[in-house]
């Protein structure tokens, strides 16, 4: 059991980036793992969703530049001892693979969505309230009661052409946790404040506290500054308010050079 909540915070737009797609990654296996028909039908609303994400904004170009600069980092790291070499040289490999995978992709895996006539019905629909039901497209009902393994085989080959850009984003989210260490500290009211060197740049933060006690952290991240005002939910309407008393929490800050 996960006794302990991590909190996210990006800094920087591209590994906000990063996290939607981890975000829609997780959503879309998890819905692919079950057999029921609403699960399948959530899994390729999903996948419309990660091709309307992906035609907005050119990822893969974010994700090869990101990627170059994790190789300098690594090996700055690696020349002030201050990695693993087990873990530098597992972290430096996997790098090299995605970029080269990358660099092979198709610039635009959102056409194999858009090109497809029957997900682009059901995309039409999906911004109607109850739109995608299945009296009003029988051949989506055809297809979710068609054998699981077909179904399985279809949505996998409209999801390939997204893979490695939703592995190389988990990638890099993996590699800044690995990497910044969690700090712990107490403060005796509901706030935090500390002061960032302007040598470093963040690009995220992360906020560690204990499972079960109603606190969640408001981060807000200036040039100068990391603030976090500790709130807490109560009565059905979830208001929040500072929280009373001391608290203990940990703090990692991602750095790339």
């Amino acid at each position: 059991m996960n006794n302990f909540i991590i909190y996210e915070q990006p800094v920087s737009e591209n590994v906000r980036n990063f996290l939607k797609c981890e975000y829609l990654s997780e959503k879309f296996n998890c819905s692919l793992k079950k057999d029921d028909i609403w699960s399948i039908k959530s899994s390729i609303i999903t996948l419309i969703e990660m091709s309307d994400f992906i035609f907005r904004i050119n990822i893969k170009m974010e994700l090869l530049k990101e990627l170059e600069r994790i190789l300098v980092y690594l090996k700055y790291l690696k020349d002030n001892e201050s990695i693993d070499l087990i873990k530098y040289d597992e972290f430096y490999n996997a790098v090299k693979t995605h970029i080269e995978e990358l660099n092979n992709s198709d610039s635009n895996p959102s056409k194999s969505i858009s090109d497809n006539d029957f997900l682009m019905q059901i995309k039409s629909k999906c911004h109607i309230p109850a739109g995608n039901n299945f009296f009003d497209m029988p051949a989506y009902l055809n297809f979710l009661s068609s054998n699981k393994t077909m179904i399985i085989e279809n949505i996998n080959n409209w999801y390939s052409p997204f893979n490695i850009i939703f592995l190389s984003s988990i990638l890099i989210l993996d590699i800044k946790r690995t990497i910044s260490k969690f700090k712990n500290i107490s403060i005796t009211d509901s706030f935090f404040e500390t002061k960032l060197d302007k040598s470093t740049k963040i690009d995220l933060i992360r906020v560690k506290l204990e499972n079960n006690i109603n606190i969640y952290p408001d981060i807000s991240v200036s040039t100068q500054n990391i603030n976090i005002l500790f709130k807490t939910s109560y009565g059905n309407n979830r208001l929040s308010k500072v929280i009373d008393g001391s608290l203990d929490f940990g703090l990692s800050m991602s750095a790339s050079k």
